[in-house]
């Protein structure tokens, strides 16, 4: 946006055409052609444009007023501008001062709603207040005032002005919200309201907010809107202190459906200044106009939703996006720092995670430094919000039926809660229009009486109101799903323990995980400083680790985070992290839940091995070429991943579980205690977990009775359990040939020998051997 500056010049007002252009349109500023055309780009008036001081006063903000821009009647030097004695005088503005004009880029917009206020009397003294009964009658008079006046601006004086008891002066507060604002009055259109009481004695007319910058009327987010709402309470009043204030833009972060665009548009609707919102499609010119506009028109509040989508990495201009909005309020830092009180312009912006979608740069200090984290709604804020959304049960139904849905509704944002009652209310709907329509076919039609037509004329009666049933809710509640976990494996494959043959050790392990994790805090503290949290499965390649995790899930009935450490790297720096983050709080959130790491050496290599194609070790070079991103990424996964898992002490509920066939390829920093606590080894099976598996899989198939399980898991010594599941898979497909050539169909002991034979042995003793060694240097207990 343009600006430029000038010295106030005198406009004389001298024929009655002068005079009657100063009383509709006395917000007019003139300049000569030149001046017009390289503000606005064009010789037409009415432009949008604001004027402030170019310097105030030490301690004193700079003031500013919106107007319209047009041609001088008269020649004037480039270097000086025209404007009305009224508006001058409300602008506070000498003759001779210097003031910027700086265009806003459009016509002049509709005035939606103009406040006004008693004005104070002519020695600064406050007038007798408006009686409630009165204000009805003024409001109509002030509305016929300015039908005659076509632009309205802040500070606008009505003097002398008479309808019930003494006369009155008034003063225009704000326009559209705003006590800079200039538009347009449309007669029956825009709405004049009265204040009932008188501008402050030594205020400027026009500079007393009549709206408070508060967010009320939200439950469930009780400590979430006391939290906002002290700091917005700073930009609403000036506090003298010593210490000049330090800008903090806002940041609302939270999960999907936490609300974070509902408390944006609950700031708008405060009223308390122009509302400004950067979309994240818009260009990075329109978001330096955005923050221009919102500085010239103070006060004003910019809103960002989306941040994350705003600063994407896929944006090409990403960079100078970043830099726009730091330049941006550094700016605004300035002007608190220049004026010793905070601008009144908020800025405001919601991201899902405040570590990771904010850029360093904007953390930066008097930048976007205040956070508010929207966390998943307790028991209490479920039930404030079930409460809110008036569940139309019969009165004596709906304390039980609050406290039964706030219990059972556990990981349910604000938004499900919404789901959920709109699909009880459907249910019922439909319930009931089904009851009424098997009533309607049940009833014949009577013949008509002889009164009939007396009937006819007489209105039936309203049907009664019908209340929703406790079950409709119920059965609502088994139909829509908490969206935190739409797309969490919550179903793993349903693995049981009775499914793994053998393994009695590791069993033993995960289910005293599973203990742990659901048991009292004041318990555990009977045993335990620390309780593990972290267990970590190791062993060679197909002894049942993951099926181990999985059957650990599917019997335990926890919440199933399942990853394997390679989807987690990604090619965009940052983007692993926050998956890695948002993993870790989605857990938090649903607890009693559990996390699993397949393959987690993938994601947690030994930092010396990261981006490295070769090195000392074949695990440090197969680590650094998994890493894929080269050596920051790699290790700032690994970061990301410690930080969290340091943080078990203070959580409850949430187990991490992880398997690696390559345990000598972790960082050390990971089997510290408070991380991975307990190794677990999932050795090959032994004779007796090999009989089992032979017998399970014989149990299922078409088995020959000349089929010896005792032989097989001899015969099947240092087989991993996946490569006999291969055996017997092998075995059928030889019978299943044989049978559809006319010979004996059911599997044949000489089919799983042949297949023994044919079935390469992957354990090798070097192998175990490397197991051993490792698990003496790193096995706790």
């Amino acid at each position: 946006m343009k600006s430029l500056e000038f010295r106030i010049r005198k406009l004389h007002v001298n024929t009655d055409a002068d005079k009657r252009l100063q009383k509709k349109q006395p917000s007019r500023v003139y300049v000569n052609e030149e001046a017009l055309i390289e503000l606005t780009g064009t010789r037409d008036g009415g432009r949008s444009v604001c004027i402030e001081r170019v310097s105030a006063p030490p301690g004193e903000a700079p003031i500013r007023r919106e107007a319209t821009l047009w041609k001088a009647p008269e020649k004037l030097d480039k270097s000086v501008t025209q404007m009305y004695d009224a508006f001058r005088d409300a602008c506070s503005y000498k003759l001779g001062e210097q003031v910027r004009i700086t265009s806003l880029g459009g016509p002049l917009p509709d005035a939606d709603e103009v406040i006004i206020e008693l004005a104070p009397g002519p020695d600064g003294s406050a007038p007798e207040a408006l009686a409630p009964e009165d204000i009805p009658g003024w409001e109509f008079v002030l509305a016929g005032r300015l039908s005659q006046v076509e632009h309205v601006y802040a500070g606008l004086v009505f003097k002398n002005l008479f309808a019930r008891g003494p006369e009155r002066s008034f003063v225009v507060a704000t326009v559209n919200g705003r006590k800079t604002g200039n538009a347009r009055y449309m007669d029956r259109k825009t709405t004049v309201k009265v204040a009932t009481t008188a501008t402050s004695t030594g205020s400027q007319p026009g500079n007393l907010s009549t709206r408070k910058l508060e967010v009320t009327g939200i439950r469930g987010l009780n400590a979430q809107i006391r939290q906002l709402n002290q700091i917005l309470r700073c930009f609403d009043a000036r506090i003298p202190f010593r210490k000049k204030p330090s800008y903090r833009g806002i940041v609302i972060h939270g999960g999907h459906g936490t609300g974070k665009t509902m408390l944006l548009n609950s700031i708008a609707s405060t009223g308390w200044g122009t509302v400004f919102r950067i979309q994240y499609k818009d260009k990075l010119t329109e978001i330096q106009e955005v923050f221009q506009k919102a500085r010239l028109q103070q006060p004003s509040i910019v809103l960002i939703d989306q941040l994350e989508r705003l600063i994407d990495k896929d944006r090409s201009n990403r960079a100078a996006v970043i830099l726009t909005l730091c330049e941006a309020l550094d700016t605004l830092a300035a002007d608190a720092a220049a004026k010793g009180d905070l601008p009144k312009v908020v800025v405001v912006a919601t991201c899902l995670d405040y570590t990771t979608d904010v850029p360093e740069d904007l953390k930066e200090p008097r930048r976007l430094t205040s956070e508010i984290y929207l966390s998943l709604p307790d028991v209490d804020g479920r039930r404030e919000i079930l409460s809110s959304l008036d569940l139309d049960v019969a009165p004596d139904q709906e304390e039980e039926l609050l406290r039964n849905l706030s219990e059972r509704t556990h990981a349910y944002n604000g938004k499900d809660l919404c789901r959920l009652v709109d699909e009880a209310d459907l249910i019922a709907r439909i319930r009931h229009s089904e009851s009424q329509a098997e009533l309607s076919d049940s009833n014949y039609p009577t013949p008509p009486s002889e009164d009939a037509e007396q009937q006819a004329d007489t209105t039936p009666p309203p049907p009664e109101p019908v209340y929703h049933l406790p079950s409709d809710y119920h059965e609502a509640l088994r139909l829509v799903r908490p969206s935190a976990m739409h797309d969490i494996n919550l179903k793993p494959p349903p693995i049981r323990w009775d499914d793994i043959g053998g393994q009695e050790t590791v069993k033993l392990s995960l289910r005293r995980a599973v203990r742990l994790s659901v048991e009292p805090p004041e318990t555990l503290s009977r045993y335990f400083d620390r309780p593990p949290k972290g267990f970590l499965l190791y062993g060679p390649p197909g002894c049942s680790k993951t099926m181990a995790a999985q059957a650990m899930a599917t019997e335990s009935g926890l919440n199933f985070f399942a990853v394997k450490g390679a989807e987690l790297l990604n090619m965009y720096v940052g983007e692993s992290e926050r998956a890695v983050r948002r993993l870790f709080q989605r857990a938090r959130e649903v607890s009693p839940s559990m996390i699993f790491f397949d393959e987690i050496d993938s994601i947690a290599g030994q930092r010396s091995g990261f981006g490295h194609s070769s090195g000392s070790g074949s695990s440090s070079s197969n680590t650094g070429s998994s890493s894929g991103s080269g050596h920051g990424s790699g290790v700032n996964v690994l970061t990301t991943l410690l930080n969290e898992m340091d943080g078990f002490e203070a959580l409850h509920g949430v187990v991490v579980l992880a398997a690696t066939n390559r345990p000598q390829a972790l960082d050390p920093a990971l089997l510290r205690p408070g991380r991975f606590d307990e190794l677990i080894y999932v050795s090959p099976p032994d004779e007796a977990a090999r009989r089992a598996i032979f017998a399970k899989v014989a149990a299922r198939r078409l088995m020959h009775q000349d089929v010896d399980v005792d032989r097989l898991a001899r015969d099947t010594e240092g087989y991993s359990g996946a490569e006999i599941k291969g055996i017997c898979a092998a075995a059928g497909v030889a019978a299943y040939d044989r049978s559809a050539a006319g010979g004996e169909p059911a599997i044949m002991m000489q089919d799983l020998e042949r297949a023994i034979q044919n079935q390469k042995r992957q354990i090798t003793a070097e192998m175990l051997r490397g197991f051993e060694a490792w698990e003496k240097q790193f096995r706790k207990f």
